[in-house]
């Protein structure tokens, strides 16, 4: 079974069994459906989403209330509907409550379907109102502190297999230089893009979340640009290894020295030293009859070690 999809589902069934036990207990709510309509459309997978969820939800319900409560004395069934849309849509623009138009509309319909309209008055808007609040009070709490998500450790997660991805990139070509073994095929941007996308996406979100004093303290925007650097410089540096031959001994003593800097920098060990990785590629610049090729290689493992290097140092800063 899908962890994520039982995760989703529990929190689902804790927020709606809760609030229907507290509409039964209290016997305050008259229809229940009211609020678990309300936990329905608040619970997200998104803790600070949820928020933003139950927010629209609220500010809706009570601008669709007080606007259909007014258009119902003047018009009823699918008619009034119509007015009542029209009439949400310049006062949730103006408010800057798009975010609630959704649920503002279907307050409408649920308001002009009711069989007797003298039930829709003030006293009912307002309890309505209520028992709207109440479902999206308890998805907030159950969405909060029952199976939150957390970001951060998810981030943290995401850059060590990162770093997991590169460094077995890299004993894969020391492989190949020192045993003879298959060439590693160069990894594919997709790849790399991919992963970066997904923790850009969480960085985002908890812009807006809770943990976002976190966010800040562990400097992952920062990150994340660096990130894009490595990416970028990596890409290049692979391509450009697709011309260097291990059985010529000048750019095979580079690339090893190279290859070891790397992984050190990538397990953590020390910081790079640039001069020691790019003495080896101009030596070897120098006693080759194509010299180009291996001094490009050297100009793109500069900035590489460089970003990789920053990377680890705000690890352990935010460690």
């Amino acid at each position: 079974m899908n962890p994520e999809l039982l995760r989703k589902s529990l929190k689902l069934a804790v927020a709606a069994f809760l609030t229907a036990a507290v509409a039964m207990h209290f016997q305050r709510i008259e229809f229940v459906w009211y609020p678990l309509l309300a936990v329905v459309m608040v619970v997200d997978d998104n803790d600070e989403q949820t928020v933003k969820a139950a927010r629209a939800r609220i500010l809706g319900t009570v601008v669709g209330g007080l606007v259909t409560f007014l258009v119902h004395t003047v018009v009823s069934g699918w008619m009034g509907v119509l007015f009542s849309i029209l009439l949400m849509v310049p006062v949730l623009r103006a408010l800057r409550w798009e975010a609630g138009l959704s649920t503002g509309a279907l307050v409408s319909v649920m308001f002009l379907m009711i069989p007797e309209h003298e039930q829709l008055n003030w006293n009912y808007v307002f309890n309505r109102a209520i028992d709207t609040s109440v479902g999206c009070a308890i998805a907030l709490v159950v969405g909060l502190l029952f199976w939150p998500r957390n970001r951060l450790q998810d981030l943290a997660l995401a850059e060590e297999r990162q770093l997991r991805q590169l460094g077995q990139q890299v004993a894969g070509y020391r492989q190949w230089l020192q045993e003879g073994s298959s060439r590693p095929t160069p990894l594919e941007p997709v790849s790399l893009s991919t992963n970066l996308a997904r923790m850009s996406q969480w960085v985002q979100l908890e812009q807006t979340g809770p943990r976002r004093p976190w966010l800040l303290r562990q400097r992952w925007r920062q990150r994340l640009l660096v990130w894009r650097s490595v990416q970028h410089h990596w890409v290049q540096w692979e391509r450009l290894l697709r011309d260097t031959d291990p059985r010529d001994p000048a750019p095979g003593d580079a690339l090893g020295a190279s290859l070891e800097i790397l992984l050190q920098v990538l397990h953590g060990e020390q910081q790079p030293d640039l001069r020691r990785a790019f003495d080896p590629w101009q030596q070897a610049a120098e006693r080759s009859p194509r010299p180009l090729p291996l001094l490009a290689i050297a100009e793109e493992l500069h900035p590489l070690l460089a970003a990789l290097g920053t990377i680890q140092l705000m690890r352990r800063q935010a460690a």
